[in-house]
């Protein structure tokens, strides 16, 4: 099976589905090894709460999660 580039560098997987996610992997000989990834299965919903738009999910996040989080940032 032959894919082609588009201009854009994007490729068309015909066994791919909107959303499927995959590892690639370079080879020396200058293969390249696709291999799909789970997906994954995050719960969110969004709240309105004192006029701000809230994101919750079933996995909360720390403060000192958030806090290492932004000490990370530039």
């Amino acid at each position: 099976m032959t894919v082609t580039c588009d201009s854009k560098r994007r490729v068309i997987l015909p066994a791919g589905q909107p959303g499927d996610r995959f590892d690639v992997e370079f080879s020396s000989d200058g293969r390249m090894i696709f291999t799909r990834l789970a997906p994954v299965q995050r719960k969110v919903t969004y709240v309105r709460k004192n006029g701000l738009l809230l994101a919750v999910t079933d996995a909360p996040v720390s403060w000192e999660e958030t806090r290492q989080a932004m000490d990370e940032l530039p």
